[in-house]
């Protein structure tokens, strides 16, 4: 029988490769998308080993329907795995400047989403003795190193850290391994989603916005290939024990080397920003 996987925003980038490589690799996917053409599109292309489910991440209250749902097309068997990808990188901004209701909608798709749907699908999690199911969160490498005009997101990543951190022990006795992804830029279209942003066009933090747009340009086409985090996912599956991190850029190991005030030095030479006289 084959292990079933859940698997959260899946129209495109790392969710869809994760898509077709677990398929690939014998499993039944389940994964999440916000619009029906999308969901026709991705039946149409794996077939019956994919299982669309609509849902948005931050619609608590469409939780129990689609609980509901997976635990219709498992019958008797367990959800081996829930991989929480879905996520948003943008809108960014200067921390003093950023309107606090954005930060807090990014907070809801990337921590209090991720918190309601795993809370939901945890019940429907196991698998069998002597195996552990899995619960893969697709962090960052922001989750360690919070860069200039990105601290909103960074700060939802280094929350993602913690809760993870916490769910592994807590889920341990249940039988249930929590593991954290932490990617550094990957080439995907969510760079392509990040648009200049015309409020802070002028005024101190416009060179530093300008640097950001031209470091977002430049990881949409030298970004890791979106396969190595597949990888990673799949290798958090198959192993008998997985890691509890899967560090995939060297700034992760840099940024525990570096002193603190050398770090900000370099990431305040990466965008430009000057010290006032």
């Amino acid at each position: 029988m084959m292990d079933s996987v859940l698997i959260t925003g899946v129209s495109s980038g790392i969710g869809l490769d994760c898509v077709q490589l677990l398929i690939d690799r014998g499993y039944r996917v389940i994964g999440t998308l916000r619009r029906m053409e999308e969901a026709e599109r991705l039946r149409l292309t794996f077939g019956p080993a994919f299982v669309p489910l609509l849902l948005d991440v931050t619609d608590q209250a469409a939780l129990p329907a689609a609980v509901a749902r997976v635990r219709h097309w498992l019958g008797d068997a367990p959800l081996f795995a829930l991989i929480n990808n879905a996520g948003i990188a943008s809108p960014n901004g200067p921390l003093l400047l950023q309107p606090l209701e954005e930060m807090r909608g990014m907070f809801e798709v990337n921590l209090f989403g991720l918190l309601a749907l795993t809370q939901a699908f945890a019940p429907l999690l196991g698998a069998g003795p002597g195996r552990a199911a899995r619960v893969i969160n697709i962090g960052s490498v922001a989750g360690r190193v919070a860069t200039p005009m990105t601290g909103c997101y960074a700060a939802t990543k280094h929350a993602l850290e913690a809760v993870s951190d916490a769910l592994r022990v807590e889920l341990s006795g249940r039988g249930i391994e929590v593991v954290l992804i932490e990617p550094g830029p990957v080439r995907t279209p969510i760079w392509s989603k990040a648009r200049p942003d015309p409020r802070y066009a002028a005024g101190d933090y416009a060179q530093a916005m300008d640097a950001l747009q031209a470091l977002v340009a430049r990881n949409a086409e030298q970004g890791a290939p979106v396969g190595r985090v597949s990888q990673a996912v799949l290798h958090a599956l198959q192993a008998r024990r997985p890691r509890a991190r899967y560090p995939l850029h060297p700034m992760w190991y840099l940024a525990r080397c570096l002193p603190t005030r050398l770090l900000d030095r370099l990431l305040a030479a990466r965008l430009a920003l000057r010290r006032s006289a």
